[in-house]
């Protein structure tokens, strides 16, 4: 795991994230490690290339794993939950969650 860079937009990600319930993130994904959570989530993500290989932060006040963008953004809509040492399920935001990060997310950037 690294640090995630404090910038503006990764700070009111990380804001905004903090201000979805529970309830707004689903999955049911699981794979045995976190390095296939991480390539899964990447190949769904448009912003990387095909030849980063993802990593992954942990943020203070916030569930699971999030993955850190090759461009050192936060990928917000996905994370990961470790369940056990070989169990590890990728969740998403619900397209409820999503419209309320990009409301929160607009909002803290202003």
């Amino acid at each position: 795991m690294i640090n995630l860079a404090a910038t503006k937009e990764n700070n009111a990600l990380v804001s905004a994230i903090k201000k979805i319930s529970q309830t707004k993130w689903v999955g049911n994904t699981v794979h045995d490690s976190m390095d296939k959570c991480l390539t899964a989530i990447n190949l769904e993500c448009c912003k990387n290339s095909g030849w980063y290989s993802p990593v992954c932060v942990r943020i203070a006040g916030l569930t699971g794993f999030y993955m850190v963008n090759e461009d050192g953004s936060l990928c917000a809509d996905y994370r990961v939950i470790k369940e056990d040492d070989k169990k590890f399920r990728i969740e998403t935001l619900t397209p409820t969650g999503y419209n309320e990060l990009e409301q929160y997310y607009i909002r803290f950037c202003s």
